[in-house]
């Protein structure tokens, strides 16, 4: 009896791992509504310094890439030290369109200051920062849909 139990509850663990794991794309739950695996299907970039302003928008998936790319090699680390609201300097709000409807925002700021939605403002390396006006430099904005 004891080695049934023993392999009975070793299946079960299996099972729930597998389902734990396979679940990851499905469903969040009937309330929610909201599908966990999703894609980013286009990308607004405002740049603003002072009268100065500039929008790209971009729905071409090796544009999107670049700036997916960007936001993952700047790599903010620490709390700044001044407050990144009142720094002078260009900014850059990005925001990500994703298939379920949903979007996120980025804030760059000063090129020393990165704000991401739902977290606090992080420090960035200035000169990381720099290279997102020459990725989208070197991009033609795609046609809004």
């Amino acid at each position: 009896m004891k080695k049934l139990f023993r392999r009975f509850r070793g299946i079960a663990a299996i099972l729930l791992a597998a389902a734990l794991c396979l679940g990851g794309c499905g469903r969040r739950g009937a309330a929610e509504n909201t599908p966990v695996c999703r894609v980013v299907t286009g990308i607004s970039v405002t740049y603003e310094n002072g009268p100065m302003t500039a929008r790209r928008y971009y729905t071409a998936s090796d544009k999107m890439r670049e700036v997916l790319n960007y936001l993952r090699w700047v790599d903010p680390y620490g709390a700044p030290d001044e407050d990144p609201e009142t720094a002078d300097g260009s900014s850059f709000l990005i925001v990500l369109a994703y298939s379920d409807g949903c979007e996120k925002r980025y804030l760059q700021k000063a090129d020393r200051f990165l704000l991401e939605e739902g977290r606090g403002w992080r420090k960035i390396d200035p000169t990381r920062a720099m290279t997102l006006g020459q990725i989208l430099g070197q991009m033609e904005s795609d046609p809004e849909e």
